[in-house]
């Protein structure tokens, strides 16, 4: 058993987590608390680092008056999720499950660009995410991430989202299975 766990080690311990609930079809109030909680810490720790993260790309994006955190992460998922005290009978009306894949990108995006390297879950996860969500993609990264879209998640915008979610989940079981990506320098274990 382990006795000790940094900060990052919890925050990657919780993406991948939530990326394998994620295709596994987990609760999803579960897997954007875990995500958010990751995406929280990796943040932090990208703004102590100086990393360009995409959360300050993102922020740069977000409507004057408006905070990334406070208003895209925190509310109103997860504040309700987590808090009781202010609001004991209020009641969630909408649950926007893109807003799971967001933040759980938002996450992976900043670890790797913090790390430099990643679990085979956030390797697949962030490759899924683009080829669902293509016209996110700016035209020059898009070229150049094009083909292996097209060849790992052949088709996926024309999916329903389940199917999407199993799509990721084979591909993800497959890759794990896959010794030379296990073994390359840019890849690192989950736990």
């Amino acid at each position: 058993m382990e006795t000790s766990l940094t900060k990052m080690d919890v925050a990657r311990r919780q993406l991948v987590t939530a990326i394998r609930l994620l295709f596994d079809g987990g609760d999803l109030v579960s897997i954007y608390s875990l995500a958010a909680n990751a995406w929280e810490v990796i943040d932090a720790l990208c703004t102590r680092g100086g990393v360009e993260s995409i959360s300050n790309q993102a922020r740069m994006h977000v409507p004057k008056g408006a905070d990334l955190k406070t208003n895209y992460v925190n509310s109103p998922y997860r504040n309700f999720f987590k808090h009781a005290d202010r609001d004991p009978d209020a009641i969630l009306h909408s649950f926007d499950e893109s807003n799971v894949d967001s933040v759980i990108f938002l996450g992976v995006e900043d670890y790797l660009r913090l790390v430099k390297k990643s679990p085979v879950e956030f390797q697949i996860f962030q490759l899924w995410y683009l080829a669902a969500n293509v016209e996110k993609v700016s035209a020059d990264a898009l070229s150049e991430i094009l083909r292996s879209i097209e060849s790992t998640f052949p088709s996926i915008r024309e999916l329903p989202r389940k199917e999407k979610l199993l799509m990721g989940l084979r591909v993800l079981d497959k890759a794990l299975k896959d010794n030379d990506l296990i073994n390359d320098s840019r890849t690192e274990a989950a736990f």
